[in-house]
């Protein structure tokens, strides 16, 4: 069985993106879209992984390497092409060779083993080639008409008949290896940019009667990010896919071009999200629940048959069991809220849990921050309490328990207990003026 060995390159600068911070790190979908390809090849089982990054990289290499500790890295000290950065991989092993490029979020595993598939089979070098309706800056593949390759001219390159050509080169090739070791170092920089190019291996391929073909897939899947705008574009095809995934698998979207959705958000069967709903990360939603409007999701579990929303937030950390009720202007934080339980309206729920069966009144909060740390808040099953309380936490509002109305909450209470305080109404006639 052949082995795979996958060169990822990461080295350009990407100063359209006029960011602080690496292009490839920018997100889609609340991922970095690094970590999209990375994700990817991991469904190839590749050998070895090696990302050609550049010196600034460098520095968020930690940050990689603790989601994907099975990279290697490769620097590539100056930007003279993409020859040159796969170059700066001084050990290729493994018998086929994968090089794909690290701001392609959209590519698809099944399409990355196909083109494997080619040089599995017959080929030796086998490129991913798309129909761009706008080819510009895209190299044009030049072809006899079927499969196979003769040539790759770039853009800057090419004739005026050459730029006419639609069928574009996505960047991705799969090459046999050990061709790839003994070609790499004839690859020569006599060309307008003066960069070494790695699609020269093509016509080197071609001289020695090697055989190079072309695997067609969608453009969608091909999109590299160089600024805001193919940024925005790649959010928007990613966004599509995830809806038309949840919805297949049973979710309603009642207005899916309003509902933002997480690279790696969960709906089950049944659930209706309303419109202008955002899921962040870490978001899982049961079966039969609604999101209603404008509610805001992060790292929250929620069971099924619950009522979110609208206007509700969700914070990292919450388990919402099922059959609850969260109603408009209610916060939740690092918390769970146990089954049949209700926060109809206005209430601040952090670092608490509550039990089963248990009512907060409108206005309700856990004051649970002193200034220095946070303190945890106990509500037990069957309890009821009041509008407008305030639980000064570390503190237990024990089972079966009332806490009345507009009373703030000090000490801890005890089961089957009824507790209420309020300051005295004081009502003065209005004197003279």
């Amino acid at each position: 069985m052949k082995t795979l060995s996958i060169i990822i390159l990461a080295a350009g600068k990407g100063e359209r993106m006029k960011s602080l911070k690496p292009k490839v790190l920018h997100e889609v979908a609340n991922y970095p879209i690094l970590f999209h390809v990375l994700s990817s090849i991991k469904k190839l089982n590749p050998k070895t992984v090696n990302l050609v990054i550049s010196e600034e990289l460098k520095k968020y290499q930690d940050e990689i390497s603790f989601l994907f500790p099975e990279i290697k890295y490769s620097i590539q000290q100056e930007q003279k092409g993409t020859a040159d950065a796969v170059k700066a991989v001084k050990k290729k092993d493994g018998d086929i060779t994968l090089i794909l490029y690290a701001d392609t979020p959209l590519i698809k595993a099944s399409t990355l083993k196909k083109l494997i598939s080619e040089v599995k089979a017959n080929s030796k070098l086998s490129i991913l080639s798309m129909i761009a309706n706008n080819p510009k800056s895209y190299g044009r593949v030049l072809t006899l008409g079927n499969n196979k390759v003769i040539k790759i001219v770039e853009d800057v390159d090419a004739s005026k008949n050459e730029k006419k050509i639609k069928l574009c080169n996505s960047g991705v090739m799969a090459v046999d290896t050990k061709l790839l070791n003994q070609n790499i170092i004839k690859v020569k920089n006599e060309n307008k940019k003066k960069e070494f190019y790695l699609t020269d291996l093509i016509e080197l391929f071609n001289i020695q009667n090697l055989l190079v073909t072309h695997l067609q897939c969608e453009y969608e899947e091909t999109l590299g990010i160089n600024d805001r705008d193919d940024l925005q574009k790649v959010e928007k095809f990613f966004q599509r896919n995830l809806k038309e995934k949840i919805k297949s698998n049973g979710v309603s979207l009642l207005d899916p071009n309003s509902i933002y959705l997480s690279y790696d958000t969960k709906i089950g069967k049944d659930s209706v999200i309303y419109p202008n709903v955002y899921f962040g990360p870490k978001v899982y939603v049961g079966d039969n629940v609604k999101i209603k409007s404008f509610s805001h999701l992060e790292g929250t579990y929620i069971n099924k048959n619950c009522e979110i929303g609208p206007f509700a937030r969700i914070r990292p950390n919450t388990n919402i069991e099922e059959d609850v009720k969260v109603g408009n202007f209610v916060e939740i934080k690092h918390s769970k809220i146990k089954k049949n339980t209700k926060l109809s309206h206005l209430s601040y729920i952090g670092d608490a849990t509550i039990g089963k069966n248990t009512n907060i009144g409108a206005g309700s909060i856990t004051c649970n921050f002193d200034g220095l740390k946070k303190h945890k808040t106990i509500i037990g099953d069957n309890c009821f309490i009041g509008s407008n309380t305030s639980l000064i936490a570390p503190i237990e509002v024990k089972k079966n328990s009332i806490v009345g109305a507009g009373t703030v909450v000090k000490r801890n209470i005890e089961s089957n207990s009824t507790v209420f305080r309020r300051s005295e109404l004081v009502n003065k006639k209005k004197g003279k003026v």
